[in-house]
């Protein structure tokens, strides 16, 4: 099933970004249902959506200073706005979704931003590549509470030992019972508003940044 398409230009942080998804959500929910697109049965009708949380993402990781290139997971990058912000920063992106079509959208549109061969990953969460990371970038992926564990899972197996994970959330309440399962498993867990200020509790649909860090001893 081809798609459809439509393109948007994001002006972020004095960047402009031209993304390309799917125009129409009924597509793909109509590919949801076929199954024909993910690595088990659990086939995801919201990747190619732009969630509210992507564009705070990306100027947040846009905002800072790096001192260095990094090793960049963009995990359920979805149309992959958030790994071309990392990539616009000069870190070593690499897509990883479930579905198979979204790390191939992701892909294409890093190209069309100027960044040709960025590669991708296709995996389930609950069983990881042996691959790991500096940096673990994700946004709007603490929607549904069935999968924290199995994400958790893939943090601990594929961050390096002294990385960070970011989860940009838009508000969501199943965002705070991840962030205490997080807790509850180990990690350092940091809540940051747009402007990395302190934000313990956010109010209903307020942003907010999960900035994870495995616990030290």
């Amino acid at each position: 099933m081809s798609l459809q398409l439509t393109n948007q230009t994001l002006s972020i942080s004095g960047h402009e970004f031209s993304i390309e998804f799917p125009s129409s959500q009924d597509q793909l929910l109509e590919h949801a249902l076929r199954g024909e697109d993910a690595v088990n049965w659990h086939a995801d009708p919201y990747w190619g959506l732009l969630w509210d949380a992507a564009p705070k993402t990306a100027a947040m990781i846009l905002s800072q200073e790096w001192p260095t290139s990094l090793k960049v997971l963009d995990l359920g990058c979805g149309v992959g706005l958030t790994g071309l912000a990392a990539l616009q920063a000069g870190h070593q992106v690499t897509f990883a979704d479930h579905a198979t079509m979204a790390v191939e959208m992701a892909i294409s549109n890093a190209a069309l931003n100027g960044f040709p061969e960025t590669p991708g990953l296709v995996f389930d969460w609950q069983s990881p590549p042996s691959a790991t990371f500096e940096f673990i970038i994700a946004s709007d992926i603490l929607y549904d509470v069935a999968s924290h564990a199995s994400l958790l899972f893939t943090l601990q197996s594929m961050l390096s030992d002294q990385g960070t994970v970011w989860i940009g959330d838009i508000g969501r309440p199943n965002a705070l019972r991840f962030a205490k399962l997080a807790i509850a498993c180990g990690w350092d867990l940091q809540s940051l508003d747009e402007v990395a200020k302190p934000r313990p509790e956010p109010g209903h649909m307020q942003f907010r940044l999960l900035v994870l860090h495995r616990r030290s001893d």
